[in-house]
């Protein structure tokens, strides 16, 4: 003859698993949605450098400044889109370096210094094209930029 307590066994087994259960799906498919989710959003991001600051700078400025903006620095791209793609590889190693599971000092410095060497290269090439591009664009457009550029900082 089984006794009260053995017939509750079940019964509290069930109700921890059941439970247990749900929150664990839940779980699994916030796991997967979010893989789903990173997947589309890499996509939908700009390759290189300058895609992202025109991307950039259309948010911010009227069809009329952006379209301005985008042509001179689309003319003058070649000009500088070796030292930009040079910049993003350097800062991804640097990104690398950062994450290494075993911290190597003297590699971090020399992939700080490369960031910092392709950094200055790119500024010295993307400048001249900035200041024409920003020639382009109505004094408006010129705050709005100003204004987003103080955002930007305000994060860092």
């Amino acid at each position: 003859m089984a006794t009260s307590s053995t017939r509750e066994l079940p019964s509290r087994w069930r109700s921890v698993a059941l439970p247990t259960s749900i929150v664990l799906n839940l779980f699994l498919l916030a796991v997967i949605g979010g893989h789903l989710w990173r997947a589309h959003t890499a996509r939908a991001v700009p390759r290189t450098l300058i895609a992202r600051v025109l991307r950039n700078v259309r948010a911010e400025l009227s069809a009329h400044d952006a379209a301005a903006f985008g042509a001179v620095i689309s003319r003058d791209e070649p000009r500088f889109a070796g030292s930009a793609q040079q910049l993003l590889d350097a800062r991804r190693e640097l990104d690398r370096q950062i994450e290494a599971e075993r911290f190597d000092r003297a590699a971090a410095t020399r992939a700080l210094a490369a960031w910092r060497m392709s950094s200055n290269l790119f500024l010295d090439q993307f400048d001249s094209p900035l200041i024409d591009a920003l020639s382009q664009v109505s004094p408006q457009g010129r705050r709005r930029l100003v204004e987003h550029a103080r955002g930007a900082r305000r994060d860092l």
